[in-house]
């Protein structure tokens, strides 16, 4: 949209300014996202982008009604927490369930909370997350200001800058995690969501702390050369290093 560049670069000298005063605040932050991952395959477009000069004009068939999975992940430069999944347990299996402000509150408080402080670090991460709804809704936010504060928290409603609108090239999750994840779980054909969900597992615990600390190193490579474009989408340059 018409402001998103200026949004863009305000976030990015927002961060880098910050990053001036504290090198080592980007290493101490949780960055969080949620992704469906279908028992066919299928992507989800919202995780998943293309990149071009020109609209490649790409389809995919998808399964009427494929089973999926809801999951839940967050990492900071030297741990990761989940996979958590999104379901509500019925007299047979676990089904997927839709996140609600409610359900992520529940998250934040009964998985994330004592998840962080089993690594002694709730009192000093500040925790990203994109601006869903569910993530801003009003018991969430109450939740968020009290156990992180307004100022470490980065989200929509709160006074920190947040993440730009239309910006997965600079949400971690969504530029490397679930694509990774998905590139490794879909290696082999999955017949029940038991599998898929085992299979998310295993891999989620199989990242390393240096692939951990070398996407981080990544996001501030890629806010750098947002700085130096003025905002404007930057996966047509070359990010890896």
């Amino acid at each position: 949209m018409a402001n998103d560049r200026e949004k863009r670069l305000a976030f990015a000298l927002t961060f880098l300014a910050r990053v001036e005063v504290d090198a080592s605040w980007p290493w101490k932050i949780l960055w969080s996202d949620e992704a469906h991952f279908h028992l066919s395959g299928t992507g989800n477009t919202h995780n998943c982008r293309i990149w071009d000069t020109e609209n490649p004009r790409p389809f995919q068939e998808i399964p009427l009604h494929s089973p999926k999975v809801t999951v839940w992940c967050g990492f900071t430069a030297t741990f990761i927490l989940g996979p958590f999944f999104f379901e509500e347990t019925t007299r047979n299996d676990p089904v997927t369930c839709t996140v609600t402000a409610r359900r992520y509150k529940n998250l934040l408080e009964n998985f994330v909370a004592p998840q962080m402080l089993q690594h002694q670090c709730l009192d000093s991460i500040t925790f990203k997350q994109d601006g869903a709804p569910p993530h801003i809704g009003l018991c969430v936010q109450q939740f968020l200001r009290q156990h992180f504060t307004n100022d470490r928290v980065i989200s929509r409603a709160f006074p920190t800058t947040a993440g730009p609108h239309r910006s997965p090239d600079l949400n971690r999750c969504d530029f490397w995690l679930w694509g990774y994840l998905k590139n490794l779980v879909y290696r082999r054909r999955l017949i029940i969501v038991a599998d898929l969900k085992d299979s998310i597992t295993l891999h989620v615990r199989s990242i390393s702390v240096d692939q951990l600390r070398s996407a981080v190193e990544q996001t501030l490579h890629r806010l750098q050369i947002l700085h130096l474009e003025e905002g404007s989408h930057i996966e047509q340059h070359s990010l890896h290093r």
